[in-house]
């Protein structure tokens, strides 16, 4: 059984949970626990010790959640960084791989210039388009 399956049976299908083996409930613990960790940190990570019954944390997880939800919520489908990467990449017209260059270039930390993007985006976008025309000419 796929995890977001069994997330969305957890949310929406209490009959259905009740004949899902433990076997399923094992293997798909860990992913579980990851995205209950994004609405619920201290629980999860009160939940996570070393011999604790893996089937009976999801238990815990389907009691807990079947009173709050009747569906899965927008919190438990976060995009992931790759996706996040390129539509950042769409909006700015700049590819990292310039933005790796331009960090070589003038000797800084490539984190900087990403968060110099974020705080200053119109100017930082007008100094990378120059120096990617430059760097483009000079290669050329």
């Amino acid at each position: 059984m796929d995890p977001f399956e069994l997330i969305k049976i957890i949310f929406e299908n209490p009959e259905k949970y009740k004949t899902i083996n433990s076997g399923d409930k094992r293997k798909n613990f860990f992913i579980v626990q990851r995205r209950f960790a994004i609405k619920y940190p201290l629980q999860c990570q009160s939940l996570q010790h070393i011999r604790i019954n893996d089937v009976a944390v999801i238990d815990f997880w389907q009691n807990f959640i079947i009173k709050q939800y009747n569906k899965v919520p927008y919190w438990m489908y976060t995009k992931g960084v790759k996706k996040s990467n390129e539509k950042r990449e769409k909006e700015l017209n700049i590819k990292d791989s310039i933005i790796k260059e331009f960090s070589v270039y003038y000797n800084y930390d490539i984190k900087s210039v990403k968060e110099a993007l974020k705080v200053y985006p119109n100017e930082m976008k007008k100094e990378l388009n120059d120096f990617q025309k430059y760097f483009l000419n000079e290669n050329n």
